[in-house]
């Protein structure tokens, strides 16, 4: 016991302490607040750099939408042309349609006119000898009913033409009756009326036929008509234009 208890009331041996250990450290510090500035200056390029790429993407979007073409508050000629192309083709051949039609219906209209005018102007006596002559040129190769009906067809239009008679417009009979009111007519043509009507009528109406010399006949009795009421009729004229000479002196 005695032992322990000086082992224990023997006080503890100083411990000695390096001197550099004890020593203050001067570098760590300095070297810890250059790193901070460090990296605080690379955070701030980083921002830096950062801001300004954001500012040059910003100023190239608002250069990109500067170039950006405005839309039009109006369409051109051709634009509205493109896209009704379809439209204006069906109009544009409508109306073209229908000017030629137009132009076709004038000319055709202009053309029957002309040829009435011609005709109203046209001597009868000389258009009923013109279609005798075209009718006697085509007798042998026509049949005996259809010539005979052109026949009568010439003599009735010159009649009425001539002389404002509704010829085409009667009967055989009505048309001698008619004729016989005349003064022209009456004493004249009475028998070479008859006649003709009457054989011309059996030809077109029955069946009985007529010869090649039958159809001549039928022709000069027209013929002979035409001409000679033409002759005095022309005589007539020249005696009321020397009577009215005679009474202007």
């Amino acid at each position: 016991r005695g032992e322990i208890n000086e082992g224990a009331s023997r006080p503890a041996p100083a411990t000695t302490l390096d001197p550099e250990m004890t020593r203050p450290k001067k570098g760590k510090p300095s070297f810890n607040l250059s790193s901070q500035l460090l990296m605080t200056c690379l955070l701030l390029g980083a921002l830096k750099v950062s801001s300004a790429a954001e500012k040059e993407h910003l100023l190239h979007s608002e250069d990109n939408l500067q170039r950006d073409s405005p839309l039009p508050l109006y369409k051109g000629t051709w634009e509205i042309i493109q896209e009704n192309w379809v439209f204006l083709t069906i109009f544009l051949g409508a109306i073209l349609l229908c000017s030629v039609i137009l132009w076709l219906r004038k000319k055709m209209t202009g053309a029957n006119s002309t040829e009435a005018e011609e005709k109203l102007e046209r001597d009868p006596y000389e258009e009923a000898l013109e279609a005798l002559e075209a009718l006697e040129a085509k007798r042998k190769g026509m049949k005996a009913k259809p010539f005979t009906f052109r026949l009568s067809e010439v003599l009735r239009v010159y009649v009425q033409r001539r002389f404002e008679l509704p010829a085409m417009e009667l009967t055989g009979e009505e048309f001698i009756r008619e004729a016989a009111k005349y003064d022209f007519f009456r004493n004249h043509y009475d028998d070479l009326l008859r006649e003709f009507i009457d054989r011309s009528d059996i030809v077109k109406y029955s069946r009985e036929s007529i010869d090649g010399e039958g159809l001549i006949l039928l022709m000069n009795s027209a013929k002979h008509f035409v001409r000679d009421t033409h002759r005095r009729l022309e005589e007539k004229l020249a005696e009321e234009a020397t009577t009215l000479g005679a009474q202007a002196k």
